[in-house]
């Protein structure tokens, strides 16, 4: 009889080790299961590069930020044609993107200090941010750029790429100071996709230097 009491306390101390209580009265759970963390489908969707379309050229990257030239000189149609670009490309987003903008002149306007991420609810605010954009004042582009590569700076995303629009030459520093201010300022040399309203050529040389110089492309629309 010693003997069986024994044997049966050695078993329940062995399904001890096994097995424990849970936080469910009544219920048990296994100590040993594996604990591995699975790669969910957003986990992997954050390491997506994607396409967006902005006045017909395609760009690829995860992080995107935009430089816009709100200039006296871009009232009327190149301010209508800019809003309605934004709007469709920053609608085009998905949700595991980042994107940021600076709006250009005589001062900036800033939409964030931080990259936003595109949801729904920020997408929607952005482009009526865009949409409240008035023309007006000089082409300081060097500010504009000065202030917008700190924001990219604090994005996490490996790709990121910005995109610069504008119709002419820079006012303040000239071009030459302007195109130095940039690549100095750019010290992650992230690429300045370049996009020109107009054809003088002096702003088409400064554009597309400052595309080259960054591995950035460059395009350009007739007034």
């Amino acid at each position: 009889m010693k003997q069986t009491s024994i044997l049966v306390l050695a078993l329940l101390l062995l399904g001890g080790l096994a097995w424990t209580e849970s936080g469910d009265e009544g219920s048990v759970l296994p100590l040993d299961l594996p604990s591995g963390h699975a790669v969910t489908d957003e986990e992997d969707d954050e390491d997506q590069s994607e396409s967006i379309i902005f006045f017909g050229q395609e760009f690829e990257g995860q992080a995107f930020f935009f430089l816009l030239d709100k200039s006296g000189s871009m009232v009327g149609a190149k301010m209508a044609s800019l809003k309605h670009e934004l709007a469709t490309s920053i609608q085009g987003l998905s949700r595991s993107s980042e994107f940021g903008m600076v709006a250009f002149s005589t001062g900036n306007l800033i939409y964030s200090p931080l990259p936003k991420k595109a949801t729904a609810s920020r997408k929607a605010n952005a482009i009526a941010w865009v949409d409240a954009l008035q023309p007006y004042g000089a082409t300081f582009m060097l500010d504009g750029a000065t202030a917008l590569l700190p924001i990219a700076s604090l994005s996490r995303k490996r790709h990121r790429v910005v995109i610069a629009v504008g119709d002419g030459l820079p006012n303040g520093p000239g071009a030459d100071d302007t195109l130095q201010g940039i690549l100095t300022a750019n010290w992650e040399n992230l690429p300045f996709n370049t996009i020109l309203f107009g054809t003088q050529q002096a702003a088409i040389d400064f554009m597309s230097d400052l595309a080259a110089a960054t591995g950035g492309s460059f395009s350009s629309n007739p007034d």
